[in-house]
């Protein structure tokens, strides 16, 4: 197979989804990897380093999307990328095609098989591809956010690093997930007291005993949440309500009752999801607004800040899965593997992410009865 890796030309993306050593592996199996010229330089990997591993390095990106037969990249192609794509093609990335109808137009019109890393699924309902992302997310969430406490950022001028004998910081973290947890582990290792809030009990008991002391695991439906939030000097979004939802865990009567130059970050950043107010994203040159005197950060792509770390921790969970893909041949590997399965987005101009069709009122079929009908047809 041969596989392309474009350079990310989404503003202030500098991740890359495979290091020199995954090159490596994959031309050691037979398979050939063009990987644009200063793909991963800003995330410290140079072009000789993959030259060694035995990539082609390629000028252009119209090259690398006319030779290759799979894509992967680490975001979702913008729309000055939507012409480079050949009929067929196979996409491998972060998709989140839900709440982009251009993308899930392009993938349906050119055929495209496209397979989300966000939505590859394990039996046990863990996401592989997602959880380095969301551990680096929820991390920088706590040091990207603190710095709007500063006084030189506008802020009222507290730190976030405790001092002795004095009143520590008060965050608040929405969910106790991958990116919730490591959000209340950085901020209590900062000092802070951390109130973690998760509805769901079992999540609740497992996490529990890995807390540390100024961590408070709470239940929403149990303890009341706008006491907490009113009083937080930050508060970090890691639940995942859909966007554009009827139904907000904060809403605008609760932002306007919150402290003066608090700080919300939005690691989902689904547009009207948990926080009413994160209406729009925002990106690192101008990752900040102001509702009611209370800013919300919505960077897209958080883990993007420390993209050399990122960019090993993204390689290291997709390797195996693009080393079946390029092995057996898309077709083969859906029907071999049911996490890739579950990631599946649309295949030969179907459109199977459920929550596309819904968000766009499009008509989808299930990844299985959509794969099985492309199997049908090929025979």
């Amino acid at each position: 197979m041969i596989i392309g890796i474009p350079k990310e030309i989404k503003p202030e993306e500098y991740r890359i989804a495979l290091l020199p050593e995954a090159v490596r592996q994959l031309t050691h199996r037979g398979h050939s990897l063009l990987v644009q010229k200063a793909a991963a330089s800003e995330a410290g990997f140079p072009d000789d380093a993959y030259e060694e591993a035995g990539a082609r390095i390629i000028e252009k990106s119209e090259e690398i999307f006319a030779e290759s037969d799979t894509i992967v990249k680490v975001k979702e192609p913008v729309e000055a990328e939507y012409h480079l794509f050949e009929e067929q093609s196979t996409l491998f990335c972060y998709l989140h095609s839900e709440t982009r109808p251009s993308l899930v137009d392009l993938l349906l019109k050119k055929r495209i098989t496209a397979i989300a890393f966000e939505n590859v699924m394990l039996a046990d309902g863990t996401f592989p591809l997602l959880a380095p992302m969301s551990i680096i997310a929820g991390q920088q969430a706590v040091l990207q956010g603190m710095q709007f406490l500063w006084n030189h950022k506008g802020g009222p001028g507290k730190s976030m690093v405790s001092y002795p004998g004095l009143e520590p910081t008060f965050v608040v973290v929405l969910g106790a997930g991958q990116a919730g947890l490591q959000a209340a582990k950085v901020a209590a290792a900062l000092g802070a007291v951390v109130a973690l809030f998760e509805i769901h009990p079992a999540r609740i008991q497992k996490v529990l005993p890995e807390l540390p002391a100024n961590v408070h695991l709470l239940h929403p439906q149990s303890v009341p949440l706008e006491p907490y939030v009113c009083r937080a000097d930050m508060v970090i979004n890691a639940a995942t309500i859909p966007a554009n939802s009827s139904e907000h865990l904060i809403d605008r009567h609760m932002i306007r009752k919150m402290r003066k130059g608090s700080v919300i970050v939005d690691v989902t950043a689904n547009l009207s999801g948990a926080v009413e107010t994160v209406d729009h994203y925002t990106t690192h040159n101008d990752p900040i607004w102001e509702v009611d005197g209370v800013i919300h950060y919505a960077v897209t792509n958080i883990p993007g800040t420390v993209a050399h770390t990122a960019s090993q921790a993204l390689c290291t969970a997709v390797l195996p899965y693009l080393i079946g893909l390029a092995g057996q041949g898309a077709l083969t590997a859906l029907q071999k593997s049911p996490a890739l399965l579950h990631g599946l987005t649309a295949i030969d101009g179907l459109l199977t992410w459920h929550e596309a069709g819904k968000f766009q009122n499009r008509k989808w079929l299930p990844p299985i009865d959509a794969l099985g009908s492309v199997l049908v047809k090929a025979r």
